[in-house]
């Protein structure tokens, strides 16, 4: 009976054990994770779009809310995920361990002497801890940073019920140990988590557009356009508008019949009108007036210019066209007059051609191919270039890669004209760093177009290398 009894209590302790020992691993597991929920909680809160969030509200997604209220007091749902890291990591090591190591000793009980129990308890602990540790690295920390970074929206949208309840049950504990670590983070004269947003420069949202167009989120016409928005506050009207030796306009005297046929030969909807000279415009007429206004006067008595004209919007040069755009909107006037600094006129604007300094040349319903019209960058086989008079130097400088220089001119044309100090013959050249910039075009006085190429003294490989990727990057536009 004694002996029955010792084999009884020999049993009840193995499977005491046992118990012990298996209640050890599943705590050991369920710490891993809670580790990993806390950390792809953190990462998916930090990487989620608050843009994507709120459209996701506006569709009535409950969950969404929840995510937003978070995103909008970061700094305690930061603070209630590193509680819960803490908390996990510092139990993991408080169960973990002695439980992994309690389950090893037996694989090392039959190690006979002396110092076998010493021995073996070493050997238990110390592959235990490189276990956990190798455990609460990999399934606890990288895996679930990897997923938050992956797939946000999923991780952000798992977590935010859980993180919600745990932020509410320690929310004492997470107050104070929020202000305790602003207060400090404040004493480095930097601001707290929540007191600032994710603002980006230009210069940041440019590098993430052109990683994006790496990553094949963009194609080379998206970000052409993206770049032409980054630009377009800093550009002046003086950069955008249509020189006055490039303007169609007619006189306040003009007959009707002259009218309809410079409207019909020129096929715009717009005339800019002038009284003395081309210098001094004081309106525009419109095609549609000048059809509906004439059906109905010639009735009474003839159709005169000043029946139809319309006002203009008149800017300085050096305005800015962000600012135009929205006068243009507002006063519903879609022409501008530029004014020098003589009060005479410099040139004009329309919208059509604010528009295309984002999305590039638009054609209308009066624009065919059988016009002629040009890109204003045209590239050969050879690795030479066809480029616009009239491009801007900043625009030539960018799209050829190379500093832009220092000149009273604005376009590239002018900067032949500076330097060649005379009326341009065709075949006139210039140098510009390693471009020969050569008359190709010449409309009266005004050079129209540019023959560009690299310059022969450039080493051969430079050469097919530059012209190489200007190719590839002029086929992509």
């Amino acid at each position: 009976m004694v002996i029955d009894n010792k084999l009884q209590d020999e049993g009840r302790k193995e499977l005491s054990v046992d118990v012990s020992a298996l209640v050890g691993v599943l705590a050991v597991l369920a710490l891993v994770a809670a580790n990993g929920f806390f950390v792809a909680g953190e990462f998916a809160l930090v990487k989620v779009r608050a843009t994507r969030i709120e459209q996701l509200v506006e569709e009535g997604n409950k969950t969404a809310q929840i995510v937003l209220a978070q995103i909008r007091h970061l700094d305690t749902y930061i603070a209630a995920t590193q509680l819960g890291i803490t908390l996990a990591s510092l139990a993991l090591g408080w169960i973990g361990e002695p439980s992994l190591a309690h389950l090893i000793e037996p694989l090392f009980a039959r190690i006979g002497g002396p110092a076998a129990e010493a021995l073996t308890h070493s050997v238990a602990v110390t592959l235990s801890f490189i276990i956990i540790t190798a455990g609460h690295i990999i399934l606890g920390e990288l895996v679930p940073k990897s997923i938050a970074l992956q797939r946000t929206e999923n991780a952000v949208f798992f977590v935010a019920r859980p993180l919600l309840i745990f932020a509410r049950l320690f929310h004492p504990f997470i107050l104070l140990m929020n202000g305790i670590g602003n207060a400090v983070v404040k004493l480095f004269g930097l601001q707290a988590t929540g007191e600032h947003g994710s603002v980006h420069s230009v210069e940041e949202l440019e590098l993430l557009v052109a990683q994006s167009r790496k990553g094949g989120e963009l194609d080379a016409q998206e970000e052409e356009m993206l770049h032409h928005v980054f630009d377009f506050g800093e550009k002046t009207v003086q950069q955008v508008m249509r020189p006055r030796t490039e303007m169609t306009a007619v006189p306040l005297t003009i007959s009707m019949e002259e009218l309809r046929a410079i409207f019909a030969q020129e096929q715009y909807t717009r005339l800019p009108v002038y009284d003395g000279g081309p210098e001094q415009i004081v309106g525009m007429v419109h095609l549609k007036d000048f059809f509906t206004q004439q059906q109905t006067l010639n009735q009474t008595r003839p159709l005169t210019t000043v029946d139809i004209l319309r006002p203009v919007i008149y800017v300085t040069e050096t305005s800015s066209i962000e600012n135009l755009l929205t006068q243009m909107r507002s006063s519903r006037i879609h022409l501008a007059i530029a004014i020098d600094e003589y009060g005479a006129t410099a040139g004009m604007l329309t919208l059509e051609d604010i528009v295309e300094e984002i999305v590039g040349e638009v054609q209308d319903e009066f624009d065919t191919r059988e016009q002629g019209i040009r890109s204003e960058v045209e590239t050969f086989a050879d690795g030479t270039f066809s480029v616009d008079g009239l491009m801007a130097i900043a625009s030539f400088a960018d799209q050829f890669g190379i500093k832009e220089p220092s000149s009273s001119a604005h376009t590239i044309a002018g900067y032949v004209f500076e330097h060649l100090d005379r009326l341009p013959l065709i075949g006139d050249s210039v140098m510009l760093e390693d471009y020969q910039l050569q008359v190709e075009e010449l409309d009266h006085r005004r050079i129209a177009r540019l023959h560009v190429l690299l310059h022969p003294k450039a080493r051969p490989e430079e050469v097919d290398e530059q012209a190489r990727s200007k190719q590839e990057q002029v086929h992509e536009l």
